[in-house]
């Protein structure tokens, strides 16, 4: 068994099935939209949801959790994962929890007074769907949260494996680098997901710090573009040369690996570094009946989770990259990162 441990955004995703615009046109949202709203808005918007609609599901959200949630379905639950992440003193909190850890998601969450749990709200209407969101809670986080936290050593110490997504680094960069630190200091391996193009403007000396102490790199082709125009390169094979040249852990199977996706396009995977040379091979990706396509926002962290339980399984970088595949054109046959329900033998 496997034991890892992960640090990102735990939300509340909320998921309605409307008949009418009406929602859509008191809150000016587009059909197929995103909008962060104020906290206000979201508690009105919460309300007027409970008040009109019957047809509502409720299912453990954000990217990190998201991807804990993957790797135990796809491994039929035989490793220990466990996210740490901040929320509220509220009922939305108890009932992540309680959603999360039945999907075998260890939580260590730390309560944040006067915020309220970060969450999301999806109104689906046949194939359109409109997405607000208020972080809340999940963007609020000190290093003394951290230092404080007697079990936060043991959490650490017995991991075998450390996952950050992107969106962990906004607002709270000072815990994120020390969280980091401690992480390298003990000699973990490292994996951090970019997340958004947009991280790299928000927090660019920050991710560049962590883009360069990572083992493991997941981004799309337009994260690796931003990250490279960020770093002053020409392109993101001379990133990914450099990151590889750079790797701390060389001689680990996992130790040295960038791992490019492109959404429906084939992606590519850099492994290993030797005589100024990585590995690399391209993967595609099956294609999937449009009719089978539910809800493609849950396709990354599927694809995270899916290779980092091949990982645990301790299966070749090519197996796991298989199973990251797989495991993202599952989810979005879901609504949401809603889990088949099904089990595989893998």
């Amino acid at each position: 068994m496997k034991n890892l441990v992960v640090f990102g955004n735990p939300l509340l995703d909320t998921i309605v099935f409307i008949n009418d615009n009406s929602l859509l046109d008191k809150y000016n949202l587009e059909k197929d939209g995103q909008k962060e709203l104020s906290s206000e808005e979201m508690k009105r918007i919460t309300e007027d949801v409970r008040n009109e609609s019957k047809n509502t599901t409720y299912i453990a959200g954000g990217c990190a959790q998201n991807s804990m949630r993957v790797l135990q379905w796809l491994t039929n639950k035989r490793h220990k994962a466990s996210i740490v992440g901040s929320v509220g003193n509220d009922e939305d909190a108890k009932l992540l929890k309680n959603l999360v850890e039945k999907d075998c998601v260890d939580t260590h969450y730390i309560v944040q007074s006067g915020y309220t749990t970060g969450k999301t709200i999806s109104l689906v209407k046949g194939v359109d769907r409109s997405l607000v969101g208020q972080l809340g809670a999940a963007e609020v986080l000190k290093p003394s949260d951290i230092s404080n936290n007697s079990n936060f050593p043991d959490i650490i110490r017995i991991a075998d494996y450390i996952y950050f997504e992107g969106f962990f680094l906004t607002k709270r960069e000072e815990a994120a680098l020390y969280i980091l630190d401690y992480c390298k200091n003990l000699n973990k391996i490292i994996a951090f997901n970019i997340s958004g193009d947009y991280v790299c403007k928000m927090v660019p000396k920050t991710l560049q710090y962590f883009v360069n102490n990572s083992d493991i790199l997941f981004g799309n082709k337009r994260e690796f573009e931003a990250l490279a125009t960020m770093c002053g390169l020409t392109d993101t094979e001379e990133l990914v040369n450099t990151l590889l040249k750079n790797g701390k852990q060389k001689l680990s199977l996992y130790g040295n690996v960038v791992i490019i996706t492109d959404g429906a396009q084939p992606g590519t995977c850099y492994y290993g570094y030797a005589n100024n040379y990585s590995q690399k091979f391209q993967f595609k990706v099956e294609e999937i009946d449009r009719s089978l396509i539910k809800d493609t926002t849950g396709a990354g962290d599927a694809f995270v989770g899916g290779f980092l339980g091949g990982m645990c399984e301790g299966k070749s970088i090519e197996k796991c990259i298989e199973l990251a595949c797989y495991a993202a054109g599952e989810i979005i046959k879901q609504i949401g990162c809603s889990l088949p329900n099904k089990s595989i033998n893998i």
